[in-house]
């Protein structure tokens, strides 16, 4: 049912035609809204939403989707804060989906670990913007550096042997971390990761915002739009960096 659901959407979308409207069979939730983080292209005051789903509520949207849905991604605020991730993360094991988690790692330790391994798959993307520790804070906001790569070595190492469990790190590249690119490739290699994402910040042209760090944020001087030419020097590096360390990569030219 949910092959032959998926086959169809994508012929439609394919040929470009609409003949019914088919139930999608990938979907995104944002489980829980606040954050231990004041990211500075996020929300640098911390002051994050507080909404969250309620697991039983959560519980009968995946009951809901489960005649049609492959995968789900679960989103926050950090979505490993959530009060019933153990619950959820079972709830999703049972169900047979493929998962994606949004996280900043910060809150990855054995026991949880071992649970992401009980789901059928996983793409644990990793949100980590600098290759040092001051460079780090000063973007999200917490002196957290070190506890992070140290989580993600340890995901790295429990998930092994699980190769349908994956870790994907993102680092948002603006202004301040631009000349940490490919500082953070050799970091990367250490931690072991299956794949690095770079993205360009291009949301916070007008933002003029601090996040408790000291740092006034400039958004215009920030924005990647801002030193195209740097940018594009810098990135078009990665790729033979990366390659060279064996690390499948992700990369945007700014035109």
């Amino acid at each position: 049912m949910t092959i032959a659901s998926k086959a169809a959407v994508l012929q439609d979308l394919q040929t470009r035609k609409i003949r019914d409207v088919r139930p999608p069979f990938y979907y995104h939730i944002h489980l829980f809204m606040p954050c231990n983080q004041k990211c500075i292209m996020c929300v640098p005051d911390g002051r994050h939403p507080k909404t969250l789903v309620p697991l039983n509520k959560f519980n009968a949207f995946v009951d809901q989707i489960r005649p049609h849905a492959e995968h789900i991604t679960l989103m926050g605020g950090e979505t490993l804060l959530y009060p019933w991730i153990s619950e959820a993360i079972e709830l999703l094991a049972d169900r047979d989906l493929a998962v994606t988690i949004s996280t900043n790692a910060t809150m990855l330790d054995e026991a949880l670990i071992s649970q992401l391994l009980t789901l059928r798959s996983l793409n644990l993307r990793c949100s980590i913007d600098a290759a040092s520790r001051e460079t780090y804070r000063r973007i999200r906001g917490t002196d957290t550096f070190e506890r992070a790569i140290s989580n993600m070595k340890l995901f790295s190492k429990m998930a092994r042997n699980h190769p349908d469990h994956r870790q994907i790190l993102v680092y948002v590249v603006m202004r301040e971390n631009l000349d940490e690119v490919l500082s953070f490739v050799n970091l990367a290699e250490s931690i072991g990761p299956d794949e690095l994402q770079f993205h360009p910040v291009r949301h916070v042209f007008n933002w003029q915002v601090e996040n408790g760090t000291g740092w006034h944020f400039n958004g215009q001087e920030q924005s990647c739009e801002s030193f195209k030419e740097e940018y594009n020097r810098v990135m078009s590096q990665v790729p033979a960096k990366c390659d060279r360390a064996g690390l499948a990569h992700e990369t945007l030219q700014l035109k």
